[in-house]
Formats: structure tokens, sequence, C-alpha cells
């Protein structure tokens, strides 16, 4: 069954990838050589925050806006060659402002770059503004106001990520609503590092209509029912789960209790640039260790329809396509 599933070519959204934990490797690289910068990949990590620790080096390897723009324009090109059709990468402006600009010009630059990409290897790409819950509070209007100006033009989500999950979103509440205001979705990192307060606190605060992780609610009974009575999707990450410790292995991952609880999820990658797995490696990844067979994976690329994001071209693109795609699987053909 692994050996037969080709995910790269199962049509599927991808909408849980940090931008700038996200960039080719070899591109990154090229930028670490240039500069002569030593840069080298962990193979593991102790844990989530030593993660973080090494998180903040990449956004300092970048020394202007045209960097910043091929680095877009070839993360694209890979969610196009993974069968991506609808693709929303987390940015964070603010990681390069004002050392590169304002927060509005780096945002206005990466936003342009993503969409002359998505034009170019036709898929749609929108994107996440994210505003960082450990340290942007001072800054999370004027990063709302440059999610604003776009919102329906590139920009398609308002985000909160950060280090911790909080409890507490009273100092992003104005921002967050007055984008979700300006026909933005809201998608709130929770249920990773935190658990069952951190989700309701990002459904109930910030009124989040998707959730990044997700994948501690499956201790919590209650939080699987109004995920799925709600219809909240969750997108999950199993390898960097696993690889941060949110989750024991792959064979014990949450996604199977959350998919049970029926919880609509998408899989993602988080950030290939340091767990070196795309999109489609978390599908195979999970078809061979829960035993999920085509169908069971074309269920869960389907949800990515649920994403109002979409034009109703790609949605109809996506669903015809995962049909194809688990129709041909079955049969067994190439």
């Amino acid at each position: 069954m692994g050996r037969r599933l080709n995910t790269y070519e199962l049509p599927k959204v991808h909408v849980h990838a940090h931008l700038d934990g996200s960039y080719p490797r070899e591109a990154v690289l090229r930028i670490a050589r240039r500069r002569g910068v030593p840069f080298e990949f962990p193979e593991t990590f102790a844990d989530v925050w030593d993660f973080f620790d090494h998180y903040g080096r990449v956004p300092a390897l970048i020394e202007d806006l045209e960097d910043l723009a091929v680095l877009c324009e070839e993360l694209v090109a890979v969610a196009a060659a993974e069968g991506v059709v609808f693709f929303e990468p987390a940015i964070e402006p603010q990681l390069y402002a004002p050392r590169l600009g304002s927060i509005d010009r780096v945002t206005a630059t990466m936003v342009s770059a993503l969409q002359e990409a998505a034009a170019k290897h036709d898929l749609q790409v929108g994107a996440n503004v994210t505003i960082n819950t450990d340290q942007d509070a001072p800054l999370a209007d004027e990063i709302a106001r440059a999610a604003i100006r776009r919102a329906g033009d590139g920009v398609t989500a308002i985000g909160t990520a950060g280090f911790h999950e909080p409890a507490d979103y009273s100092p992003y509440v104005p921002a967050v609503r007055a984008a979700a205001d300006a026909g933005l979705q809201v998608v709130a990192h929770a249920g990773q590092v935190e658990g069952r307060e951190s989700i309701l606190a990002a459904l109930d605060e910030i009124g989040a209509t998707r959730i990044s992780h997700g994948v501690l609610a499956a201790a919590h009974p209650d939080v699987l029912a109004r995920l799925a009575d709600e219809q909240i999707v969750c997108d999950v990450c199993p390898v960097s789960n696993v690889a941060l410790g949110v989750s024991p292995s792959l064979r014990e991952h949450q996604v199977a209790a959350l998919v049970a609880a029926g919880v609509p999820v998408t899989l993602n990658a988080d950030d290939s640039l340091w767990f070196d797995h795309g999109v489609s490696d978390q599908y195979s990844l999970v078809a061979v260790n829960l035993g999920w067979d085509a169908h069971a994976l074309a269920d869960v690329a389907r949800n990515g329809a649920l994403l109002p994001a979409l034009t109703e071209e790609r949605r109809a693109e996506l669903l015809t396509g995962i049909d194809r795609w688990a129709s041909r699987d079955v049969a067994g053909q190439p």
C-alpha cells in the first residue's frame, strides 16, 4: 500500500507552513555560502524550545528584499511540484522589519512575490499574516493593518503563533477582530504546546476559524466534540509533532483521534526547512504508520475544500483531482 500511493500527485492544500521555516534548504544554504556564514541543520531537537532557538537563524541571513522575494518564489515552486492546489504560508514581516523596511513594505514584498509565483506555477496562493504572541503586542495593530490593506488581494488570513500558546488573547483582540471584519480568516496556533485552554481561548476570545495543530485536543472529549460540531479545521503537522515531542510517534499520532471524532483536519509540513519532510511526505508517512489507504487520505485531502479562501475554480480542481487520484491508486494504476 505505502509503495503504491503516490502522494506527490494527490491534489492537496498546504496551509500550515511557516514561510521562514519552509524555504528550500538549498536556497538557504546558497545565501549562507554567499555571506560566508556556516549553516547546518540539526538532525534532532531536544525539545520545542531548542527548535525555536534555531528558527531565528534564517531570517537573520536575509540581507535585502530581493533575496526575500526570491525565496518566496522558490517556496511556491516547491508547493506546485508537490501537487498543492492552494498554498497559504504564514508570513511574519516583523521578522525582517525594520531592518529591511517597514512592516507594510516587507509585507508588500512577500505578498507580491507569492502572487507572481502563483501565476507562474499555476496554483492559488494566499498569505496568513501572523502575529507572534510572545513579543508582538505593541506591533499587532500595525501587522493587522498591513494584512487588511491586502485582504482579498493576496492575503487570506490573520494568524497568531508563538512559543507559548496564550490562554489570554486580550492584547490581540482589537487587531484580530479588525482583520476578521475585513474578511480574513482567523488562524490560531493552539493545542501544540498547551492543551485544552489554549484551544478554547483561541475559539472564544479571537474567534479562530481554523486551528494550527490542535492535536492536544485528543485528550479532551469536550474539545474534540466542539471542533467537530463547529467544523473547525485543524491544520496538523505529523512529522513536526513527533520531532518536537508533541506526539510520541507517528504510529501513536493524535490525528487518528481527531479524525475518528469527526474533526476536519488537513496535513501540513509546518517547517520543512528544519524537519526535511514536505507536505506530501506527511500523507505517505501517515498512510504507512496509521494504515490509512487511498480512500482515507483522500478524505483528509478533501477537507481542504472547506477553506473559504479557495476560489470556486480551485475548489472544483481540488475535489475532482482527489477523486481521480483515489480511484487510480485504489485500482493500483501507475
